[in-house]
Order: structure tokens, then sequence, then C-alpha cells
């Protein structure tokens, strides 16, 4: 059984991550609804009064959340966790003293950032956590897991390191998997890559898989469009081995991505 959290705001965007979680891991795992409350900034004769109250608030919504969730869904092993700081540093933190498995979250939410890829709290939880982490496209309507985009840059030998957490998901749901690389013109699959994408194959010998090569200069956008005509369920990515996921952080480019992002993203370390 794994334990995965559910960072929230109270937000559409963060109950349809819930939703998809629960439709996607199903009611044999335990799920932890998380909230990072922080006050702005403040004098410090008003700080203490403010946190209360902020504190008050969250603990609140939690509980109304928690029981709407124990409405829709039965015999579902859910707890709530209200905790004062920053949303970034207390969501990560939390995961990694708590041994949390996976992490799912929205997108944006209700502090408007659904123009930013990820949202900026997503991004960077997807790059400080020590743990899987989910990302659910706004408004994304759930769909059963059958095909599965792993994309990588064939860079690092990262074949013996795949979350059991995702190996198991994909084997429950028996999906196909298409190992993706794209090559800007005129470059060569070489030795050390090659080695990468044997080390990639004999991780996944328990499930059936494929890789594909396209060409192209513009990755994010053929990384798009791959997923799109495939009709891709997942789309894998390894953020801090992938060259091309550090340029998809650059604002310019991510704004772009983010209008066109529309599967959810498993990012693993």
């Amino acid at each position: 059984m794994s334990t995965i959290l559910f960072p929230t705001d109270f937000s559409n965007d963060a109950r349809n991550a819930f939703d998809y979680g629960i439709s996607l891991f199903g009611n044999e795992h335990r799920y932890i609804l998380f909230n990072a409350y922080e006050e702005p900034m403040s004098t410090a004769t008003s700080m203490v009064s403010l946190r209360d109250v902020l504190q008050e608030a969250s603990e609140d919504s939690l509980r109304e959340e928690l029981a709407f969730i124990n409405e829709k869904y039965q015999d579902l092993n859910v707890v709530s966790v209200s905790e004062y700081g920053d949303p970034i540093f207390s969501v990560t933190n939390y995961a990694k003293s708590h041994s949390i498995d996976l992490i799912i979250m929205g997108t944006a939410g209700a502090t408007g950032l659904q123009k930013i890829f990820l949202g900026s709290v997503a991004t960077a939880v997807i790059e400080k956590a020590s743990c899987p982490v989910i990302v659910v496209p706004k408004g994304y309507e759930f769909e059963p897991l059958r095909r599965v985009l792993f994309t990588t840059d064939l860079l690092n030998a990262e074949g013996d390191k795949l979350p059991q957490v995702l190996v198991e998901l994909i084997l429950n749901t028996k999906s196909q998997v298409t190992i993706l690389t794209v090559n800007a013109s005129g470059d060569e699959i070489d030795e050390t890559r090659a080695e990468s994408g044997l080390a990639l194959h004999m991780s996944m010998h328990d499930f059936p898989h494929k890789f594909e090569v396209v060409v192209g200069e513009d990755i994010q956008r053929e990384i798009q469009n791959f997923a799109r005509e495939n009709e891709m369920h997942l789309l894998v990515t390894t953020p801090r081995k992938s060259g091309w996921f550090q340029r998809l952080l650059n604002p310019s480019i991510s704004k772009e991505l983010a209008e066109h992002l529309e599967i959810p993203m498993f990012a693993i370390h």
C-alpha cells in the first residue's frame, strides 16, 4: 500500500486532481489531504492572531473537504493535515519526513497561476520533491490509463531507478509504454545514449514497451504533438536528468506549453 499526498488550496483544480488520483489508484492506498497556510507580510503585533485565524480557516476547510470526499467515495483511507509554512517547503518537507510515495496536485488553483507552466508551486514541488509527482492539467477529465509516454534524452542511465509506484501502476493498468526521444536534425544516437536506452529497456522488461525517435528542433512541441497524435494518457518525465525539461522552466517557453498541455505528467527523479 502506497501513501499518496494531495496538496490542496480548496480550489476546483485541487479537487479535480484528487478525483483523478482516486480514479487512477483506487481505494487500496492511504491518502493524505494536505493544506499549507502562511500569513502575508504583517507587523509583529498582528502576526500571532492572524496565524490563529488562518489555522482555524485551514482546519475548517479541510473538515468540509473531507466530509465531501467521504460522502463521494466509500471506504476510502483518507486523513487531513494542516500545516503552517511556505507551501513549497511544507509539501516537500512533509513528503520527505513522512515517507510519502507520491504527490498528486493540480497545475493551477485559486491563486490564478493557470497561465504559468504547472503553476509556480507545482513547478517548484517537482524540482524539490524527493518522491515522484503527478500534475493534472486544468480541467482534465479522467481516462483509463492505456498508453504511457516516457520522454527521455537518453543522456543518463536511469533504467534501474523507476519508482515502484509507477511500475505497479503500469502493470495494474496493463498499459503500453512508448519511450520517446526527440533528436535535433543531424543528431545521432551515440554509444552512450544507446547504453542508456538499454538500461531503460531492462528496467521495463515486465511490461510492453517500445522506442520511438522523432526529429525536430522544438522539443516540447514535438512531445505535445506525439502525445496528441498517439492519444497518450500519461506523460512520464525525469526532470532532473532531462535537458529538455529544464528548458521548459524558461517562462517564455513554459507559458506556450501550458496552453497546450493536455494530459497529466508523472515526474520522477
